[in-house]
C-alpha cells in the first residue's frame, strides 16, 4: 500500500472551483470526499476564475457551499490576508476572492473541504501580463500573439502570475510538497510559470480528462470515431504523429498548451484512449510516462426491493406520459453535444422496435438533458398544462433551445415511424415534481430514475472516460458503452479483461486500420452510417439477450453490479493509482528553480506580446 513521506497540498486549476458544471467537479467532488485522499493531502486549493468587479452579492461568491474569508472588492478580511495578497492584487491589477467549500454529495456518507481561491482577471496590469507572455514565448515557444483573441486562452494566461504568487503566500513558511494539478488546460501556464520561478517548492501534474486535439479533430470530420481512432492507430504504428497527419491542429491553442505538458512532472489520463491520444501528439509526450487514473464511479448500497420500487416510479410515470406501461425502460443521462452520439441511440431503439414487435413488447427511452440550463418550476407546470411537456415539445423558450432543437427534429420522425419504442426527451436538469412535473410520483427525485433504469445508453464517438454510463451499474441496469469510452479500460481492468455480463460494449472502430493512413482519413459519413447500422443491430440482440426475465436473474445483475462498483470507487481509485503516481514525482529531485521571485513594481521590459 502507497504511503507519502509527508502530508502534501494540492492546487487544482479548473473553470470547476465553484460550481460543478461537468466531469471535472465531478472528480474534484470524489477526490475531496474521499478518506484515502484526505489521508494524504493535508490541503487541497481550488484556483479559478471569478468576475468579482462585475457586482454579485458577496456571500455567494464561493457558491451555497461557501464561505468568503478575503474579498478586497467587498472589503473582506475575516483571515488577515490582506498583508499577503493586497500587494500581489495590486502589482497584477487583479481581485482575489479567497475561502473554503464543503462537499457533501447526496447518499454517499462523506463529505469533504477545499479552500477556494478565485481571480478576477478584467482590469489586469497589461504591462506585467505582456512580460509574462514574453517569457512563456522565450521558455517554451507559446506565442501568446496567435491565440490572445480568444478569450478561453487569455483569461487563463492572465491568472497564471497572480495564481502563483498568491499560492505562495497562502502556503507562507510550509515546508510540505504542493502539487500543482492543471485539470485540462486551464491551469497548464500557471504550472509553467511555477516550473520558471519556483521548482524547489512545486510539482506539476496535467491531469488530461481529455485530449482535446483529439476531440476537436474527431468531432470536425464526419467519420467521427470510425474515422479517427483507425487513423490514429495506424499512424503510431507507422512512427507519426498528429500534426503530420492532421496539420491543421498547430492553429488550436488547446493543442498547442497541451503538447507542452510532457515538462510536468506527471501526467495522468482518465482513460486508456485518453492516453493513447496524448502519446499521438508529439515523441516528448510518447516518451514520457502517462499514468492511468480512472475516475471513481459512485457507489450505493442497492437491493432488488428498491429496484422494483424505484422501477414502479418511473412506470407510473411512463403510463401518465405514453398511456401504457412499458416492459423496458431505457435512459440516457448526458449533454447534448455530438461526442456524445444520441443519434446511435435512434439506432439501436429503431433495432429494438422489431425484436421487440415479436415478442409483443414495448420500450421507452428517457433521453435526460439539457441546452438551456435549469426550466424554473412554474415554466414546467405551463408546459406540461398547455401541450403535455415533455412527451411534447415547442421549440423557444421556455422550451427548447440550441442543440435541444435538432435532436428533436430527430425524435418527433422516430416516435411517428416506430409502435413498440417510444422516445422521450426530457430537457431539463433535475429529477423531482418541481423539475419534472405534476405527473411525477410523489416522492421520486434522480437518484430513482437512476435506480429504475433497464439499460443506459452511453454510444459517444468521443468519450474520455465516461462516469454517467456506468453510475446505474449497480442497481442491475445494463451499461451499453463504446469502445473507445475510457470507463470501458476501467471494466477490463477490474474484471482482468474478462468483461461484465452489465456491461455491453459496441465497437464502431474494429477492424479498418489495415489500410493507409491516407484511405482511413476519407471514411466519411456513408462509411459510418453503414458501421453503425450493423453494431446497433447487433447491440439490440445482445440486449435483448441479456435483459432479465425474472426477479432472480435481476437479482444476479444487481449482485454482479455491486461487485463491480465496490472495485471502482474513489478510495480505490486514489489508493492504487493517484497515489503512486504523487510519491513517485515528490520523492524524485526537482527539474530547476529555487526561491520565488520577488514581484517586480519598476515598470518591465517592453514585450513582444500585448
Amino acid at each position: 500500500m502507497t504511503t507519502l513521506r509527508k502530508p502534501l497540498t494540492l492546487a487544482h486549476v479548473t473553470h470547476e472551483a465553484v460550481e460543478q458544471l461537468g466531469g471535472i467537479g465531478t472528480v474534484l467532488e470524489g477526490l475531496m470526499t474521499s478518506p484515502v485522499y484526505k489521508k494524504h493531502v493535508k490541503r487541497s486549493i481550488l484556483i479559478g476564475p471569478t468576475g468579482a468587479w462585475h457586482g454579485g452579492e458577496p456571500e455567494s461568491r464561493l457558491g451555497d457551499a461557501g464561505t468568503v474569508l478575503y474579498s478586497t472588492v467587498d472589503k473582506i478580511d475575516r483571515a488577515n490576508l490582506g498583508v499577503k495578497l493586497r500587494p500581489i492584487e495590486w502589482a497584477f491589477g487583479v481581485a482575489f476572492v479567497y475561502g473554503k467549500r464543503t462537499y457533501n454529495p447526496p447518499q454517499q456518507g462523506r463529505n469533504g473541504e477545499a479552500e477556494v481561491l478565485l481571480i478576477d482577471v478584467s482590469q489586469v496590469n497589461r504591462e506585467r501580463l505582456a512580460l509574462t507572455k514574453l517569457r512563456l514565448w522565450e521558455t517554451y515557444g507559446i506565442d501568446s500573439a496567435k491565440f490572445e483573441h480568444g478569450w478561453d486562452f487569455e483569461e487563463y494566461v492572465r491568472i497564471a502570475g497572480p495564481a502563483f504568487y498568491a499560492l505562495n503566500a497562502l502556503l507562507g513558511d510550509s515546508t510540505d510538497p504542493c502539487v500543482i494539478f492543471s485539470h485540462e488546460f486551464m491551469g497548464i501556464c500557471t504550472a509553467l510559470v511555477a516550473k520558471m520561478d519556483d521548482g524547489q517548492r512545486f510539482r506539476t501534474v496535467y491531469h488530461a480528462h481529455e485530449c482535446s486535439t483529439a476531440r476537436k479533430v474527431l468531432e470536425d470530420h464526419d467519420g467521427h470515431d470510425v474515422m479517427f481512432y483507425n487513423v490514429m492507430d495506424r499512424a503510431v504504428s507507422d512512427g507519426q504523429y498528429i500534426e503530420s497527419v492532421f496539420p491543421e491542429v498547430t492553429h488550436f491553442f488547446r493543442h498547442v498548451l497541451v503538447s507542452k505538458t510532457h515538462l510536468f512532472d506527471g501526467i495522468i489520463a482518465v482513460g486508456d484512449r485518453t492516453r493513447d491520444e496524448l502519446k499521438f501528439l508529439n515523441k516528448e509526450l510518447a516518451e514520457h510516462k502517462i499514468d492511468l487514473v480512472y475516475n471513481g464511479v459512485p457507489a450505493s448500497r442497492e437491493t432488488l426491493a428498491l429496484k422494483k420500487k424505484s422501477r414502479k416510479m418511473l412506470l407510473d410515470y411512463s403510463e401518465a406520459l405514453l398511456g401504457h406501461r412499458p416492459d423496458i425502460l431505457l435512459t440516457h443521462v448526458t449533454r447534448p453535444v455530438i461526442s456524445k452520439g444520441l443519434w446511435r441511440d435512434l439506432g439501436v431503439c429503431h433495432e429494438l422496435d422489431t425484436l421487440l414487435g415479436k415478442k409483443k413488447q414495448t420500450a421507452v427511452l428517457y433521453i435526460l438533458t439539457s441546452g438551456g440550463g435549469v426550466r424554473s418550476q412554474q415554466d414546467v407546470e405551463h408546459m406540461e398544462r398547455e401541450y403535455g411537456w415533455p412527451r411534447h415539445h415547442r421549440v423557444g423558450h421556455p422550451d427548447l433551445c440550441g442543440p435541444e432543437v435538432d435532436l428533436n427534429h430527430m425524435i418527433e420522425p422516430f416516435n411517428a415511424s416506430h409502435k413498440n419504442v417510444q422516445v422521450v426527451l426530457v430537457n431539463q436538469f433535475g429529477w423531482s415534481p418541481q423539475r419534472i412535473g405534476k405527473r411525477l410520483p410523489k416522492g421520486m427525485d434522480i437518484a430513482d430514475f437512476r435506480r429504475a433504469t433497464d439499460v443506459e445508453f452511453g454510444m459517444a464517438t468521443y468519450e474520455p472516460f465516461g462516469i454517467s454510463p456506468l453510475e446505474p451499474l449497480g442497481s442491475g441496469a445494463l451499461c451499453v458503452i463504446s469502445s473507445v469510452c475510457g470507463c470501458m479500460g476501467f471494466v477490463q481492468h477490474v474484471t482482468g479483461n474478462r468483461g461484465a455480463k452489465n456491461v455491453i460494449v459496441a465497437d464502431y472502430i474494429r477492424g479498418q486500420d489495415h489500410h493507409a493512413v491516407d484511405t482511413l482519413k476519407q471514411i466519411g459519413r456513408s462509411q459510418r452510417d453503414a458501421v453503425e447500422k450493423e453494431v446497433s443491430r447487433e447491440l439490440a440482440r445482445e440486449i435483448v439477450k441479456r435483459l432479465p426475465r425474472n426477479d432472480a436473474q435481476l437479482k444476479a445483475l444487481i449482485a454482479s453490479g455491486q461487485k463491480l462498483v465496490k472495485k471502482m470507487g474513489w478510495d480505490q481509485v486514489c489508493q492504487q493509482e493517484l497515489l503512486p503516481m504523487l510519491a513517485r514525482i515528490t520523492a524524485k529531485s526537482p527539474q530547476s528553480g529555487g526561491k520565488p521571485r520577488a514581484i517586480r513594481t519598476a515598470k518591465p521590459r517592453q514585450a513582444k506580446h500585448k
